[in-house]
Parts: structure tokens; C-alpha cells; sequence
């Protein structure tokens, strides 16, 4: 009966242990030297600008219009929308599209070596962003 206690008390103390060293893409990404960009530092980048990124294995190009306005298109065709963004005072992008009813999803932006990051609010990376071009839309 001891040493079925024991394994218990085992077994407990591993799967609670697993779960507080879980670590999520953006508390890697910092703790590995990544940079969290300012709020000055991510308009930079957006503002203006036509940003090719990816998510998985889809390619996007998303306008940031100086009017809060973005808009957005699959590369290769099969979507395309718009919304709203803004940059907040707390160093996050946030954005809502047609389809998220007003909700807005704000995500934190690292610098990853060369390249740069969008995270969610639970921590989960959703896009890599590849370029940065002047534009005046899509």
C-alpha cells in the first residue's frame, strides 16, 4: 500500500510539473533573445505599408492604411477582407476583421533574429512577417 502511495504521489507531482514547464512560442521566443518591438516600432512597419506574411502555409498581403483601415488578400486567392487595426500604448497590434464582429485580436510583435513575429494573446505565434513596402493599398 506504501509503495502504491508512492506512485501516486509520483505520478502527481510529474504531470503537474509537465504542465508548469509548458512554455509558449512567444515565452521561447523571448527567452531565446527575441526583441518586443514598441508601439513606434511596429507602426513604423505597418503604417503605409504592404506586408507579405505567412501563416503556416498560406501567404498573405495585408495594407495597413493610415486611416486604421486594413485589408487583406490569400495570395493565391480564395480570400480577402478588411477591418480595423490599431496600435496600442501597451506595445500590441490589434486588429478586427468583418468576421470577428467587432472583437478585436491583439498581438505582441518580436523581432526573431532577421526576422519578424505576431503572437497572440495566449501566446501561440500566427504570423511571420516577410516584407514592408510604401503602398497605397492592396
Amino acid at each position: 500500500m506504501a509503495l502504491l502511495k508512492t506512485l501516486c504521489v509520483a505520478a502527481a507531482v510529474a504531470l503537474t510539473g509537465s504542465t508548469a514547464f509548458a512554455e509558449t512560442d512567444l515565452e521561447a521566443a523571448l527567452d531565446k533573445g527575441a526583441e518586443r518591438l514598441s508601439a513606434d516600432q511596429i507602426a513604423e512597419l505597418l503604417i503605409g505599408n504592404t506586408v507579405t506574411a505567412t501563416s503556416g502555409e498560406k501567404r498573405f498581403r495585408f495594407f495597413y492604411d493610415p486611416n486604421n483601415v486594413v485589408s487583406g488578400e490569400l495570395t493565391n486567392g480564395g480570400w480577402n477582407g478588411a477591418g480595423a487595426f490599431a496600435i496600442t500604448d501597451t506595445d500590441k497590434v490589434c486588429v478586427s476583421m468583418a468576421a470577428d464582429k467587432g472583437r478585436y485580436r491583439c498581438m505582441t510583435v518580436l523581432r526573431v533574429g532577421d526576422s519578424v513575429q505576431k503572437f497572440s494573446a495566449d501566446g501561440k505565434r500566427t504570423f511571420e512577417l516577410h516584407s514592408f513596402e510604401p503602398s497605397t493599398g492592396l
